[in-house]
């Protein structure tokens, strides 16, 4: 598995952590708008992310793994602490 694959991983998990923050703390939005910004806000993060060559580098089987748990984990506390 490359960095970017992870990163990759963290960008849709964390987009969709945040957008929902937005949803329901801050303002109310449309479901048709709420999804059309997810889209765009993953979309241009990978963008991004794919301008940075040095993230081809592989990463072992440990780290992927403890990234990944890492992120659910966040992903599970964001929801619990925020009430999403």
């Amino acid at each position: 598995m490359k960095q970017k694959n992870l990163v990759n991983g963290i960008i849709l998990a964390f987009s969709v952590v945040l957008i929902r923050f937005i949803d329901v703390q801050i303002y109310d939005m449309n479901l048709v708008v709420t999804l059309l910004i997810l889209v765009a806000l993953i979309y241009g993060a990978m963008r991004f992310v794919e301008r940075f060559p040095s993230l081809d580098q592989p990463v072992s089987k440990r780290a992927a793994f403890t990234v990944n748990t890492l992120v659910i984990v966040a992903i599970f506390l964001a929801f619990f602490i925020f009430k999403l």
